[in-house]
């Protein structure tokens, strides 16, 4: 069989060399980009095309997602029509590796057109000398000694250094605006980040709780777990009072330890107490609990320390 992993080796060395080697030329004009980004009004274009374009793309989406206004147009399209959406009070960032491709020098010069000296640009680009460069009013320089790949002519390198300039701008502008988890999942409400992050425990309990008594029969309590679909029981004894709980796993840990199963009642099985997690906290922190006690359920209280509900692991990540 032919390797190809020390030529995957090899891929991964020039790429860590071009990222070491744009990492060394950053300065001043990073932070008078991110200055200006958090100067600006209106929104932070990224402009285009191909390969470059669909960095570009992802860098929008990034910025998009710490609340910063920010989209994509692709320069093929932009010069036809799609710069209309552009406005003065915008801040447009012109990705180019070789600063001289045309869709994007053509985008630059009818929006310097437009706007006249309202607009302001950024362009990231291999070559300070290009074109790009030299209209642009500030310049992230990306300049990589060659491309991963075997012509050293497709964009590896080039495209990997310039998606970790986009990631580099993203946590300073996180950084600078105090940006943290909460603000994170006022941003994604929807899906398991929104859910683990900004939902309650109330709002994913499950508040059909399974009970059985201490003396109640094995094979009713499997009947109750199974008929509730949450793995677990809860234990009352004779005063209704909850002393426990049972969970699928207790009665497969200890049903070979129970010398008369047939016999055997919810207290041969059950542990006595219970972790707890009061229904206002956030999925976050029930998350947290159980992983800190190594359980994929836990009892839900409210203010009166009442029973309301129990919450299982897949209930807050998915």
């Amino acid at each position: 069989m032919k390797v190809y992993y020390e030529d995957a080796k090899q891929t991964f060395e020039t790429e860590i060399e071009a990222l070491d080697r744009v990492k060394q030329s950053l300065g001043t004009s990073f932070d008078e980009t991110i200055d200006k980004i958090l100067e600006t009004k209106g929104r932070i274009i990224f402009l285009g095309i191909g390969k470059s374009g669909i960095i570009a793309d992802k860098i929008a989406a990034s910025f998009s997602s710490v609340g910063l206004a920010s989209f994509y147009i692709d320069a093929g399209t932009a010069y036809h029509g799609d710069l209309g959406r552009v406005s003065s009070d915008d801040l447009v960032i012109l990705i180019s590796n070789s600063g001289e491709t045309q869709e994007v020098l053509q985008s630059l010069s009818a929006l310097q057109n437009i706007h006249k000296d309202k607009l302001f640009t950024v362009a990231m680009t291999g070559s300070e000398d290009s074109t790009l460069a030299k209209n642009a009013n500030i310049v992230l320089t990306i300049d990589v000694a060659e491309e991963a790949d075997i012509t050293k002519l497709a964009p590896t390198s080039s495209t990997t250094a310039t998606l970790v300039m986009g990631d580099a701008l993203l946590v300073a502008i996180e950084k600078a605006k105090e940006f943290d988890r909460e603000h994170f999942a006022l941003y994604h409400p929807g899906g398991s980040i929104g859910k683990i992050l900004l939902q309650n425990v109330k709002n994913s309990m499950h508040t059909k709780i399974p009970y059985v008594h201490i003396d109640t029969s094995i094979n009713d309590v499997i009947y109750r777990i199974s008929d509730f679909g949450i793995g677990i029981t809860l234990v009352k004894d004779s005063e209704e009072n909850v002393i426990g709980i049972i969970t699928d796993g207790d009665i497969r840990k200890k049903f070979l330890n129970i010398s008369k199963v047939k016999g055997s009642t919810a207290k041969d099985y059950m542990t006595e107490g219970f972790i707890s997690i009061n229904e206002n906290k956030r999925n976050r922190e029930a998350w947290k609990k159980m992983a800190n006690y190594n359980i994929s359920n836990l009892v839900v209280l409210d203010n009166n320390q009442k029973v309301v509900g129990v919450v299982t692991i897949h209930d807050v990540l998915e």
